[in-house]
């Protein structure tokens, strides 16, 4: 009870200096005091600090089986092993909404600590914005779902955590993508306040991109590892279904990634202004309606929460950010043009340009297949797409898109010329070699055909850009010191190149396994074989598992010098609910993938095989976006644009 009572306190007061810190802050901006700015800075570390009370107290309670907390009852058990009770911390609706104000009000604080250069007025709109944003948070959790409400009868024992959820997965996938969400915030603050102060400048921009870069490498990994654990826990043979909830989550990415790209113009040409605050507002705009999504339950998904209170809740809160983004806009918005020939179209400017559009083309198609099932539903027939809509729809714009990143780097800032057409030489000669490769293979699936040649391009702009660098150092004859200073200072430039060849080499694994996957569905005998994709397996037997909370029924498969043990694992203590185990043997190559479907009265058991080609190639992409993004941006100083102050004369003339 004294957890339960501290830890609603914490939240109140959270509350209450949330609460304030977003009026003072207004307040504050609107005069340009920066004392008063100041205040309603420390009125937000005060509430960041409160939630992080709340966030150990309810970690406390979890880890010593708190069980008078119905947040822990409902999602722990004493069978739970302690890493997964501790991640039963955003396991739950309430825990994970705590979570979520925990990462904003640890990164809000980080990002308003040097907000000040900005200058009184933009810095308090800022706080302003962010702590409403943490405020609303709170009040969900002090009013409507909170984590610390207590039990009449404390049980001996809880309800334990959702067998799919028992993977190491929950302890890297969830936390990850609730941090992206919650990170969206930040760029998105900065931008309404820049509009709500009439700043058209790329000062925001500066002071935030490292915030929305690691929005963008959360979101970035967390769909990476979300699409690694639907991939050795669902056992389906695939990794990503166009789920409602994965889509909602793939939304921001792609927003944000068209903005990363925009926002190099603003910063070099000063172009594109309200195409960057669009952008930053339509990605947060995006994560709200993610969530609500997620809460309410209104479009059937594997991953949504059961339906609750917080969902209109949710909903009320986007049509409030959605109204107050359409009228900053319209109010500002005339002001953010720039006056001047537009930009070639032949150029890198135009290249981005273009490439914004397709990605807010893919945010559309995505957008439309994920509401269609609930507005077809209110018209009185509730229709759902399947993967064919999306890849049809969607498929020939992320076409485009890597047909972009193989010329798009190589396209000077200004009109393109000849020098141009030498350069494209480079990939477009490695994209005609892969595709005779592939004709000569037999291959005759066009998206292949046109895939997988354009990753080859793309990869090789990359390289050739790396060759170019390594070039250019060995003809200035300056030593290493010189080159690490050269490398040093253009990091950005060569991170991205290296995110973009991560983001080839994912690109080419989907190609793969999605175009070359093979599937079989067998019943062996002991001692029988079967081949799939020139992979042999022998079965050897099946044996059953009594384990501390759960008994597995196991069935052996020889593969080569390799014992693959696919198995369904059944938990008598939550209703008998049972769980696949799916066996893997990955390589470079392939991976072969067995799901054990179940055994017969005859002694035979009943496997699903795929083979999935270049599987691991996705991952390994994963992890070189990731460090792409860390090498060119860690380390980066790059000067912020500080508004002239008008500074009184030290002696004043009578």
């Amino acid at each position: 009870m004294i957890v339960a009572y501290l830890g609603s306190g914490a939240l109140l007061a959270g509350l209450v200096m949330g609460g304030f810190a977003a009026l003072l802050s207004f307040w504050a901006g609107s005069r340009e005091n920066p004392v008063m700015v100041q205040v309603g800075r420390r009125a937000f570390y005060a509430s960041a600090a409160m939630i992080l009370m709340a966030g150990v107290l309810l970690e406390v309670a979890l880890l010593t089986h708190d069980f008078s907390l119905a947040y822990v009852t409902e999602h722990t058990d004493l069978s739970t092993p302690v890493a997964l009770v501790a991640a039963a911390f955003y396991g739950g609706q309430e825990g994970s909404l705590l979570y979520w104000a925990l990462v904003l009000g640890l990164l809000g604080s980080a990002s308003l600590v040097a907000s000040s250069r900005l200058g009184p007025r933009l810095a308090g709109y800022a706080a302003g914005v962010m702590a409403s944003i943490l405020s609303f948070l709170l009040v969900i959790l002090v009013l409507v779902a909170s984590p610390f409400d207590l039990l009449a009868i404390t049980p001996p024992d809880g309800l334990g955590l959702n067998p799919v959820l028992r993977d190491g997965g929950m302890l890297i996938h969830p936390p990850v993508v609730l941090a992206g969400f919650a990170s969206f915030a930040i760029p998105f603050s900065f931008a309404a306040a820049a509009l709500l102060a009439g700043r058209s400048d790329a000062a925001w921009i500066a002071h935030t991109r490292r915030f929305a870069l690691m929005a963008w490498a959360l979101q970035s990994t967390g769909l990476v590892l979300g699409m690694w654990w639907a991939y050795h826990v669902l056992g389906w043979g695939g990794y990503w279904g166009w789920d409602p909830v994965e889509n909602v989550a793939l939304m921001p990415w792609l927003a944000t990634t068209a903005y990363l790209h925009s926002s190099q113009i603003q910063e070099r040409r000063g172009r594109l202004r309200a195409w960057n605050f669009g952008l930053v507002i339509l990605a947060f705009l995006l994560v709200v309606f993610g969530t609500f999504i997620v809460r309410s339950g209104v479009v059937p998904s594997v991953h949504t929460f059961a339906i609750s209170e917080i969902g209109p809740w949710f909903f009320g809160f986007l049509a409030v950010c959605l109204v107050f983004s359409i009228a900053l806009l319209a109010f500002r918005g005339g002001k953010l043009g720039r006056p001047g020939k537009p930009a070639p179209a032949v150029s890198r400017e135009g290249a981005f340009v273009l490439q914004n559009l397709l990605l807010i083309g893919v945010v559309a198609v995505v957008f439309w297949g994920t509401v269609l099932p609930l507005v077809s539903g209110m018209l009185g027939q509730e229709r759902v797409v399947g993967a064919s809509y999306y890849e049809r729809a969607a498929g020939p714009l992320f076409v485009a898109i890597l047909a972009l990143m193989a010329a798009g780097p190589l396209l000077p800032w200004r009109h393109a010329g000849t020098p141009l057409l030498r350069a494209l030489r480079w990939p477009a000669g490695a994209a005609a070699i892969v595709l005779a490769v592939l004709l000569g293979a037999g291959v005759r699936s066009l998206p292949a055909l046109v895939a997988i040649p354009l990753a080859a391009a793309a990869a090789t702009t990359c390289l050739v850009e790396y060759g170019r660098m390594g070039i250019k150092l060995r003809a200035s004859r300056r030593g290493w010191s010189h080159a690490a200073t050269v490398i040093l200072r253009k990091r950005r430039r060569y991170g991205a190149y290296l995110a973009h060849l991560g983001m080839v080499v994912l690109v080419t694994g989907i190609a793969g396994s999605h175009f070359w996957q093979q599937e079989q569905t067998v019943a062996l005998m002991p001692g029988e074989q079967v081949s799939v994709g020139g992979y042999t397996l022998t079965y050897t037997g099946s044996d059953e598992r009594q384990l501390a909370d759960h008994t597995e029924l196991v069935g052996s498969m020889r593969l080569g010098n390799q014992t693959l043990e696919p198995a369904r694992a059944s938990y008598a203590g939550l209703g008998g609910q049972s769980l696949t185990h799916v066996a893997i043997s990955s390589t470079p190559i392939a991976d072969v993938y067995v799901v054990l479907a179940g055994t017969n009265d005859d002694g035979s058991a009943s496997f699903q095989v795929f083979v999935n080609p270049l599987v691991s190639w996705i991952w390994a992409g994963g992890a070189i976006i990731i460090f792409g993004v860390i090498l060119g941006n860690v380390g980066e100083r790059r000067r912020v644009f500080e508004p002239a102050v008008g500074r009184v004369p030290s002696a004043v003339p009578v």
